[in-house]
This record gives structure tokens, sequence and C-alpha cells, in this order.
């Protein structure tokens, strides 16, 4: 019967998520209610405090589920059977998709607003995905240099080194312009990837 209960929370819980991530990309932070993210949940407003105390509390975890599906997106594993290039692209690929999803690009360029308002709402959650996200690359980059495939001395710099040419170049122009089109983006991820080789590519590769 516990886990039976638990199973119902957990339900109810996603399903409040599911219609606040609605509720906040279509109307926005400061326009939605509680009242209208119950309505959309088909719960009553007590059962959604109940599981967030706050407007607030609510926003977070649904920012927070936004950046937990981006940084999954990439965990890319050290492959010494693929090129760097094919490895590489798809941790820039990664830095794409939330951008070119429509519903994921409005819910990006509301958090983006609030971030600008009201930074310290989220900038906790914010940091901490965004470092989360980065591992993944920093892993990735440690295990190709001690294969001898990369020459990384500081793979944290590298990590952000790539990750800002990525945003700059692909996410940063979708979220705020709309999608590109797939062969302007292809030579953008592909000259990322190999500006970022020319500097670390071992000798020996």
């Amino acid at each position: 019967m516990e886990i039976e209960r638990e199973s119902r929370i957990s339900i109810k819980r996603e399903t409040i998520l599911e219609a606040a991530t609605a509720a906040f990309r279509d109307e926005g932070f400061e326009c939605t209610s509680m009242d209208r993210i119950a309505e959309l949940a088909g719960a009553s407003k007590r059962t959604v405090y109940n599981h967030f105390g706050s407007k607030e509390a609510l926003f977070q975890a649904v920012v927070s589920r936004l950046l937990e599906h981006a940084a999954a997106l990439k965990r890319v594993e050290w492959n010494p059977e693929r090129s760097l290039e094919a490895q590489l692209a798809d941790f820039a690929r990664a830095k794409t998709l939330i951008a070119e999803d429509p519903a994921s690009r409005c819910l990006a360029r509301v958090v983006l607003g609030v971030f600008v308002r009201q930074p310290e709402l989220i900038r906790e959650v914010l940091f901490a995905r965004a470092a989360e996200a980065e591992s993944a690359l920093v892993a990735w980059l440690k295990k190709a240099t001690e294969a001898g495939r990369l020459s990384v001395p500081d793979p944290e710099l590298a990590a952000n080194v790539f990750g800002s040419m990525a945003s700059g170049a692909l996410f940063w122009p979708q979220l705020l312009e709309g999608p590109m089109a797939p062969a302007e983006r292809e030579i953008l991820m592909k000259e990322v990837v190999e500006t970022f080789l020319a500097r670390y590519r071992s000798a020996s590769d």
C-alpha cells in the first residue's frame, strides 16, 4: 500500500510539473498563477501547494527539470573506436537541441527573462545544473587525454572554452532568433569542433 501511495504522489507531482511547465512557457512567470496551474493539472490549489510550497519553488523545479534534460543530452561516453570529431560533434549538437525544440525554446526564453529580472530566484539551480552538464565533457576530455588522443592540461578550462564556443555559435543565436537552417548549423558545428581540436589534439594522434 505504501508503494502505491508513493506512486500516486509521484504521478501527481509529475502532472503538476507538466502543467506548470506549460503555463510558464505559454503565459510567462509573472502572469502564471497557482490557480491556473491547478486548473491545468486537474488538481486543487491546496494539492499544488502541498507538493510545492510556492510559485517560486515550482518554477525552480520546472527550471531544474529543463536543465536536467539538457544535461542528459550531454552525457557522451568516451569511445576510442569513434573519431574525436564525431564525439565532440555530439557534445556540440546537445547544445542546440533545446534551442531547436519550439516548446523548450519558449520555456528557455522565459527562464532567461526571469534570470535577468530576478537572478536570485534561479541562480543556484542554474549554476548547479550547468556544472553538472559540463562534468560529462570534463570526464570525456580526461579520458581522451589519457588515451593520448588529446593534450588537455586543464580539462575544466577546456570544457568551459568548448561550451562557450558551442553556445555562442549554436545555442544563443537559435534561442534568440529561431532555428538555423540545418546546413548552416552543421557548418558552424564543424567549425567549433575543428577549432577546438586545432588547440587540443595530441601531436601523436
